[in-house]
This record gives structure tokens, C-alpha cells and sequence, in this order.
């Protein structure tokens, strides 16, 4: 059984023992505060007709001032006499408390703590104000905090002073999610104030989105309809194909409002209905769909289109119900003509763009807030969907803190109504790099994103990481001074070799603080495991960096010890998963990699680039493949002179044409190296390109790929009858765009 349900469960029976009568008389105090040397003469009142909610939260509130004062006050269903009391909801409250206030008007999350310095009113509207407003009275007032689901602040306060006040509260988005697996916590969402899905009922319930996202096959099952139907999905490539849907087809929309509707009737807790592209390309290219998508300048036409339909439809018999799709990947670019129906929300992605620097701050921005400010004037309601994390790698440093502080408010100015942030979410049990700091700032952001960001950030660093929150602090500002440059810019997908703030001296000097924060927690485990867990993304991006050709990450003599670290913290925090995927993530298979790490071959002469229009430089046999003459200079792309130079290598065994030559796109270039042998042998190598690769060894050609790829090591193995003597390697690889170069190791 849940946790968080039995423990309120075993609350909610103390609950109906105390209304019976029987009651754990407080020792009396006349002063006016509500707690006066750990003894108090007020008593918690909740109406007996209160649903469960408001109960829990009155049971919320004795637990945390008995915490804080060491006083348990009563809780009561009884008004009258010389009573004096803290309401729990507006319900039988005095209306000298209540005056002025429309408690009808009260939106379901928002609250009211209201005091005259003698009766203090806590309360909200159903089904969740009453409890944030318990929650943030706590935090706010008594300077209670729960930062992760082991670290909570509570100030001991024997005196606790009831000053007059009036704080009306609502957060600044209706949707709040952090995607942390920590943030999934309920208790710790409950007292962080987020409304996830998964919220008992008990507790208020949270908002909740059915399907999820990605919805198009849930709408109409391919299993169900494509062998009869092929009609109903995308026609790619001249042929109907399990993308997308068809968008244009009156048959798909027919299916699809008969689904939604049997959505709507056995999902009555659904706050918005979603109606979304799946997870991939395939988008339908008919000519119906086709014609469509020209008219309205993007793919979002049919899509649009499409949604409005279902949308007309469910407004007639059920006008309530709200309606969701999103504007991501192929349909981020707004329609020309078409507008959302009025039930319809907009869900936009901001992906794969810069994580270094805020909205509004970079460049590589702008197309994306101009889409936003686009959809914002065609646009009822948008929520977002943004991205904090690096998919494939949850355990890299990953400094984009200045887009988790300053987004939230990027957004809220601009009227979003949700927001779904997207980040390492560790499956199991969470523990990913930071996560548990992204997930409460994020939590206090998304309720009033007026807060300092950077204020909150040292406040946890400083209360969860305790003598040793120098040492950490320091190592964040060692990673995000790095980023802070214009022309610093790393997105989701940007893997740890392709990033300037990893470099050795960087993990030189990051090892250095975490033996430091070690040392001065060294003493208090729970604190030492805190550090480890932090310290944790140093140890694996060496070891990664490793597997690569970046022997130079770990001291001599030290792989096997720092490979132990790494398996000891990952058990110890019962980490099972370091990526999204299963494949990438797949702890078991990382190690074996860390231990079978082969010899990269770094050390080349290099040159080009050479032109590769239309691809046709692949298979061109330009002069280098002909003769190695580091005296003589060619003509390269555009005329310019090329002539063979030594590679200055990297710290990895990754050789970065992209690095070392200006022109970058639709080129090919070159590396040379000559490998002497003692002996004749045959010889396994490993290539892996971006893009396509040929391999010559001793004037033969060994490996012809002409492939559009992303460089991963030993994507090919080529084994090779090598002679006695010397033998020449040389290697071709031609580029369309982005990464460029390749690995060569040494097969064992």
C-alpha cells in the first residue's frame, strides 16, 4: 500500500476517534498567540460536513505545530463557548472572519489566510485551497520547508505569535508538473503545492490530463482499423504507413469523436481531453492533406483542422470539457488561417532548443518565443512543454539552472496557463544529476515565479548539502560560469563530448571540491550520501569519457576504483536507469563498456575540406587518395588551399572535423596516419562517422559506407591482413550537416 495513503488513512481514524469526544486536552494559555511556550488554549475547528480534504489538511496542521512548538492542538467540529479557534475552511467560520469575502469566487486552488490576531482562518476553494493554504501557512508564516523527500526544515518555534493577517493566494499556472520522479512523491508534491496527477483524492486529487500525450494511436488503434483501414493513416512516401493519422479523411474523425467521448465517460477526473501527433515523423502527405498543410504553411493546418472537428462535436454535449493538442516537432509552426476552437488548448514543445541561457536571453530563442507570441494571438489557452534535461544521459552535468529560474517567469508573463517541465526523470526511485533541486525550485516557481530564482537555489543547496553547501555551491558556479558566453550553446540531445564545460581541468578541479564536501560530511552519513549522490554525474562522465578515448579523465591506476565508486553510489541510491531509453540507460551494459573500453587511435595528419555538393565529393578521388605529401598544397571547397597538417587532438578519441576546418557543410575531408608492425597479423579496427566513411588500408579500400549517421564508436568492424613493416590507414569522411568526424579504435 502507498505510503502517503496508509499514513493518512491511520490519520483519518485518529480523525473520527477525536470527534467521538475524546480529546487531548492542551494546557491553557491566555496570552494572544496561538502557542505560547509550547502550550495553547485554541483548538482546530473543521466542520463536521467538510469533505476529506479540508479533514486531512486540520490533521496536517496539528502535525506540523505539534512539530513546531511541541504543542498538539485539539481538533474540534464544535463552535461556541470561550472557544478559541483556527477554521479549517470556510464552513461554520464567523462572519467576522469571513467579511467582505465571496467564498463562492474562490478558484479550486486558490486560498485565503486570514487573521484578526485572535481567530486565524485557513481556507480555499474545493478541492485543493484549503490544503495549500495549510501548506503555505507552514511554509510561509512558521518557515517550515521540505526540500526533498528525507531533508524537511522545521524551525522550532515554542512561541508561536498571531499577528493579523490577510494573504489571499493563487498559483500562476492551473497546471504544475515538474517531470522528476522525486516531484511524483505526494507527499512532497502535497507540501510543495503541485497538483500531479497521481494526488489521492483525500488529498484534493491533482489535474489531470487523459491520454497523457501522443495520442493518435489510442484514437485509432492500428491493430483495430489498418488492415481493414489503411485509408485512416498517413499515406508516406506514396504509401499508408503506422505514423500518423490521415487527417483529412471524415472516416478518422468519425472514429475519433466516438473514442473521445468513451474517454470522457469513463474518465470523468479528466481535467483536458488530448487529441496529439505521435512521437515520430510520418505525417500524412496525401494529396487532401497535402494541399491543406501548403494553404496553412505548416503541418499544423490538417492538425488543426483535424482537432476543431472533435472539438465542435464534444462542445455540443459536453461544454465543460477542454480539449488539448500539441504544436510540437513538425506542427510548432502556427496556421496560417486555422484557429483553435475555443475548447481546444494549445500544448507547445520547446525542444531541441539552446539549454544554456534563458528565454529571451540567446538567440537561439527567438524562433521559438515568436512562434509562441504567434500561437498566443490565435490562442484561447496554452500550456508548455518544455525540456531540462539530456535524454540519453541522466547522470551528466547538465548547468542549464538559468533556464529553470528564470523560464517559469518568462512564461507566467505571457499568460501560459500550464506547465509541464521535462527532466531527468530516473525511473524507480529518481536520483538523478540534481533532480531534486530542479524539482523544488521548479515547484516554487510554478506557484509564484516572482521568487529570486538564484535565492532559491542557494537555500537548498544550503539546507540540504549543510556544512558541506560551500563545496557544492562552488561546483555549480564552476559548471554555469562556463555556459554564461553568447556562443555557448548545448541543447537535449548534445552529447558530453561535443560540450566545452567538460573539459579535464574542469573534472580536475570538480573532483577536488567533492573530496573537500566529502571530508567535512565524512561524519554524518545521511549528509556523506547527499554529496556521493551529487558528486555521482563527475564519476559516471569520467567513466563515460573513458569508454571513448578519454583515458587522460581518470588518474593513472585509478579506473577500477572510480568504477567501484560509480557501482557503489548507483546501489546505494538503487539507481536502475540512467536514460530514458532502456537501451542507453542500461547500467549493467555501461559497465561493461567501461570495462572493455578499447584503444582509440588519436594521433593523424589531417586536411580538407573538399567540396561534396549533392553528395557527389564522397565517391570523387580527390589528390589525397592518390599520394601523403605534407609539402604539397591542394585545391580544397571554393578554391581555397588545403595542405596536410597534424591533428591537434582532443582529449577523447573523437577526431572533430568539425572543429578543424571552417567550411563544414556539404564537404569531405581526410585523415592520414602510418602504424608500424613488428610482425604481420591480422587486425580487427572499429569506425564510427558523421556521416559516411570510407577506410583505405595499405592503398585498399577496406570500408565504403556511405551512410547519414551520428558517430558512435565501432559502428563498423573491419578486420585487415596487416603486414610486417609499415602500413598506411587513411580515412574519408564526407559531412551534410552538424557533427563531423570519426572514431578509429584498436579491436582487442
Amino acid at each position: 500500500m502507498n505510503i502517503l495513503k496508509t499514513r493518512f488513512l491511520e490519520s483519518a481514524c485518529i480523525f473520527v476517534f477525536l470527534l467521538a469526544g475524546i480529546f487531548i486536552i492542551s494546557s491553557c494559555s491566555t496570552s494572544t498567540n496561538l502557542v505560547s511556550d509550547g502550550k495553547s488554549n485554541y483548538k482546530i475547528f473543521v466542520s463536521e460536513s467538510a469533505g476529506l480534504p479540508e479533514k486531512n489538511a486540520a490533521l496536517e496542521l496539528q502535525k506540523y505545530l505539534e512539530k513546531v512548538s511541541g504543542c498538539k492542538l485539539e481538533i474540534t467540529n464544535k463552535t461556541g463557548g470561550d472557544n478559541k479557534l483556527v477554521h479549517i475552511g470556510f464552513s461554520e467560520a464567523p462572519e467576522s472572519i469571513l467579511k467582505d469575502l465571496d467564498t463562492k469566487a474562490f478558484g479550486n486552488e486558490e486560498f485565503i489566510i486570514r487573521s484578526d490576531g485572535k481567530t486565524l482562518l485557513i481556507a480555499g476553494g474545493n478541492t485543493r485551497g484549503t490544503m495549500y493554504g495549510v501548506n503555505s501557512y507552514l511554509a510561509d508564516y512558521l518557515g517550515c520547508r521540505w526540500y526533498t523527500r528525507e531533508v524537511e526544515k522545521i524551525p522550532a518555534q515554542p512561541t508561536i505569535k498571531l499577528a493579523k493577517i490577510e494573504d489571499r493566494q493563487k498559483p500562476a499556472f492551473e497546471y504544475r508538473q515538474p517531470y522528476y520522479h522525486e516531484a511524483s512523491d505526494t507527499t512532497w508534491a502535497l507540501h510543495n503545492r503541485l497538483n500531479i496527477s497521481n494526488m489521492p483524492v483525500s488529498l484534493g486529487g491533482g489535474y489531470v490530463i487523459f491520454p497523457f500525450v501522443h495520442t493518435f494511436n489510442q484514437l485509432v488503434p492500428p491493430t483495430k482499423y489498418f488492415k481493414s483501414h489503411p485509408e485512416y493513416f498517413a499515406e508516406v512516401n506514396g504509401k499508408r504507413a503506422i505514423s500518423q493519422l490521415c487527417l483529412t479523411n471524415p472516416d478518422v474523425v468519425k472514429v475519433s469523436v466516438a473514442t473521445v467521448f468513451d474517454w470522457i465517460k469513463t474518465h470523468p477526473d479528466a481535467n483536458v481531453f488530448s487529441i496529439d501527433q505521435n512521437d515520430f515523423a510520418g505525417f500524412c502527405t496525401c494529396a487532401n492533406c497535402k494541399e491543406l498543410d501548403e494553404k496553412e504553411g505548416s503541418h499544423s493546418g490538417t492538425l488543426l483542422h483535424f482537432v476543431n472537428q472533435i472539438a465542435d462535436t464534444v462542445a455540443k454535449a459536453y461544454p465543460n470539457v477542454q480539449l488539448q493538442t500539441l504544436a510540437y516537432d513538425y506542427t510548432e509552426i502556427p496556421p496560417k488561417t486555422l484557429r483553435p476552437a475555443d475548447n481546444v488548448m494549445i500544448r507547445l514543445c520547446h525542444y531541441a532548443y539552446c539549454s544554456a541561457h534563458p528565454l529571451g536571453k540567446c538567440d537561439d530563442h527567438k524562433q521559438y518565443v515568436e512562434r509562441l507570441e504567434q500561437w498566443k494571438k490565435i490562442s484561447k489557452r496554452i500550456t508548455i512543454w518544455d525540456y531540462y534535461t539530456q535524454f540519453n544521459k541522466y547522470l551528466m552535468p547538465y548547468p542549464n539552472l538559468e533556464t529553470v529560474k528564470h523560464d517559469v517567469k518568462f512564461y507566467a508573463d505571457r499568460g501560459v496557463v500550464g506547465l509541464f517541465a521535462q527532466g531527468n526523470n530516473v525511473p524507480d526511485d529518481g536520483r538523478g544529476e540534481f533532480t531534486e533541486l530542479r524539482a523544488w525550485v521548479f515547484s516554487q516557481l510554478m506557484w509564484n515565479p516572482e521568487q529570486d530564482g538564484q535565492k532559491l537555489v542557494d537555500e537548498f543547496v544550503q539546507n540540504v548539502y549543510g556544512d558541506a553547501s560551500g563545496y557544492i555551491s562552488e561546483y555549480i558556479k564552476l559548471l554555469h560560469d562556463q555556459v554564461k558566453p553568447d556562443s555557448i550553446n548545448f541543447s537535449i540531445w548534445t552529447e558530453p563530448e561535443d560540450v566545452s564545460y567538460l573539459g579535464i581541468k574542469t573534472i580536475q578541479k570538480s573532483d577536488s571540491l567533492f573530496s573537500l564536501a566529502k571530508n567535512v560530511a565524512k561524519n554524518d552519513s545521511a549528509l556523506l550520501k547527499r554529496v556521493e549522490r551529487a558528486y555521482l554525474p563527475i564519476v559516471f562522465i569520467k567513466l563515460y569519457l573513458h569508454t571513448i578515448g578519454g583515458d587522460d579523465y581518470i588518474s593513472e591506476g585509478k579506473l577500477a576504483e572510480t568504477l567501484n565508486d560509480y557501482k557503489r553510489i548507483i546501489a546505494d541510491n538503487r539507481i536502475t536507469r540512467t536514460a530514458e531509453g532502456a537501451e542507453p540507460g542500461n547500467i549493467s551494459k555501461f559497465i561493461e563498456a567501461v570495462e572493455t573500453a578499447e584503444h582509440y587511435v588519436k594521433d593523424w595528419w589531417i586536411i580538407g575540406p573538399f567540396d561534396n555538393e549533392e553528395r557527389k565529393g564522397f565517391a570523387t578521388v580527390y589528390e589525397p587518395e592518390k599520394e601523403f605529401d605534407t609539402t604539397k598544397t591542394y585545391s580544397g571547397k571554393n578554391g581555397a588551399k588545403v595542405n596536410w597538417k597534424k591533428y591537434p587532438g582532443e582529449a577523447i578519441g573523437f577526431v572533430n572535423f568539425a572543429k578543424s576546418f571552417a567550411v563544414k557543410k556539404n564537404v569531405v575531408s581526410y585523415a592520414f596516419r602510418n602504424m608500424h608492425l613488428t610482425e604481420a597479423k591480422t587486425m580487427r579496427f572499429g569506425v564510427g562517422s558523421n556521416d559516411g566513411v570510407r577506410v583505405w588500408i595499405n592503398g585498399k579500400l577496406e570500408l565504403d559506407r556511405p551512410v547519414l549517421r551520428k558517430a558512435v564508436p565501432n559502428d563498423d568492424v573491419i578486420s585487415v591482413p596487416m603486414k610486417k613493416g609499415n602500413n598506411t590507414i587513411l580515412v574519408k569522411v564526407d559531412q551534410l550537416g552538424n557533427k563531423w568526424g570519426f572514431y578509429f579504435t584498436e579491436k582487442k
